[in-house]
């Protein structure tokens, strides 16, 4: 007897019009993942109320303070993320004190954020195939996923140290250290 399939996360995001985020939700979208896009605070509210959502995604350059006082008066229980691409760290530090669960630097191309969100949401179109996301993470240590990551980001980024960290939001130091240890331990790094 198989598995029932992993429902999808309901991801609701909000993002500004013609913004990295909303052309990767509706990249995602098209792909068939479980996203649904606002353009702003209020849109995503609206949806909310409506529909409901999982996990709520918000572009740190909206009002996030204001979206979370929303969801707390109305008692609407959607965890939020902050995200933003290039963004100074002051406001994502803002987003977390508003209330936000967490900052997530997104990568400054949309093929990236796409499949990124459709990993979050759950990709029921490839019903059949290994698990994606995170029920492919289940079972793995931690440090076997960040070195999985850290090693695929830096082949998709053609060994670009600089432009992998970026992507990852750590620090080139990081990424050096890191790959030292990986090279230590016998992988193949690029």
């Amino acid at each position: 007897m198989s598995e029932p399939a992993a429902k999808p996360v309901r991801l609701v995001l909000a993002g500004q019009p013609g913004s990295e985020l909303s052309r990767a939700a509706e990249m995602a979208l098209n792909a068939g993942a479980s996203v649904s896009l606002a353009a702003d605070i209020d849109g995503a509210l609206d949806h909310l109320r409506g529909h409901g959502g999982d996990l709520a995604m918000v572009d740190v350059r909206l009002d996030i303070a204001h979206f979370i006082k929303a969801l707390k008066a109305e008692s609407i229980d959607t965890p939020v993320i902050a995200c933003g691409i290039e963004v100074p760290a002051r406001q994502a530090v803002a987003a977390i004190h508003a209330g936000a669960r967490d900052y997530v630097p997104l990568p400054p191309d949309e093929e990236l954020i796409a499949a990124a969100l459709m990993s979050i949401a759950g990709d029921e179109t490839n019903s059949g195939e290994p698990p994606k996301g995170v029920d492919a993470l289940v079972g793995q240590s931690v440090a076997a996923v960040e070195r999985e990551l850290i090693l695929r980001t830096l082949a998709r980024c053609n060994g670009n140290r600089t432009g992998a960290a970026a992507i990852l939001g750590i620090s080139v130091r990081t990424m050096r250290n890191k790959l030292r240890e990986f090279t230590a331990a016998g992988y193949a790094v690029r």
